[in-house]
């Protein structure tokens, strides 16, 4: 996972414990087990069933605590695979990032496009869009994604090879990150090129219930 301001959970909204940065991978609850199965998180209708992408559960002693709401879009296995091909980003690419569960939930997954010149995350959380907009009004140009309210993210200080797509959700927010790679800074890439159509992709797969 890519550890910039603009495209890391981790980052973009500090985590009040510990649990955030002492954590290297997927920060998966201390008494449940990730065996491959699918999660039981509300709703589930996952669209890939390799054991490799399923999102970890959502009980520990933080989650039960913090009364945040349970994540129900999990990207890596609701987004099917032509939806992200239409995006310019290979469906076979795709991985789990350092899913995050803890005082607030985020579930990543990342994917690569054909030339290996970009790499798109995206990051479904439990934070509301008020926290959101607090850690990070500054920088967001209001939208509208399909309907749904939404901020743009670009040309941030130190954050010149990425650019987002906020978009709010009844559990909180899904972040659709997309950042230009070495090879991409050699071609000189524009990291907001067409963000906006795959924000639109993506929201399409979290549905109208979420």
């Amino acid at each position: 996972m890519v550890k910039s301001a603009l495209i890391g959970a981790c980052v973009l909204f500090a985590l009040a414990g510990s649990a955030c940065s002492s954590s290297s991978g997927t920060a998966v609850p201390e008494t449940a087990e990730h065996d491959g199965s699918v999660s039981s998180t509300p709703h589930a209708r996952p669209t890939l069933t390799d054991a490799k992408l399923q999102p970890p559960a959502q009980d520990n002693k933080y989650t039960q605590t913090s009364g945040r709401p349970k994540v129900v879009f999990d990207p890596c296995t609701w987004i099917g695979a032509a939806e992200i091909e239409s995006t310019g980003f290979r469906s076979e690419s795709r991985r789990r990032g350092p899913d995050l569960v803890a005082e607030y939930t985020f579930l990543t997954c990342i994917f690569r496009n054909v030339d290996n010149t970009m790499s798109l995350n995206v990051d479904s959380g439990n934070i509301t869009w008020d926290e959101n907009l607090q850690k990070n009004g500054a920088w967001l140009e209001a939208t509208t994604v399909n309907g749904r309210r939404a901020g743009l993210v670009r040309n941030q200080p130190g954050g010149e090879d990425a650019c987002q797509v906020h978009v709010e959700t009844k559990a909180g927010v899904v972040i659709v990150g997309s950042l230009v790679l070495s090879l991409g800074k050699k071609q000189n890439l524009d990291p907001c090129t067409n963000i906006m159509e795959t924000a639109s992709v993506v929201e399409k797969s979290i549905g109208k219930e979420n």
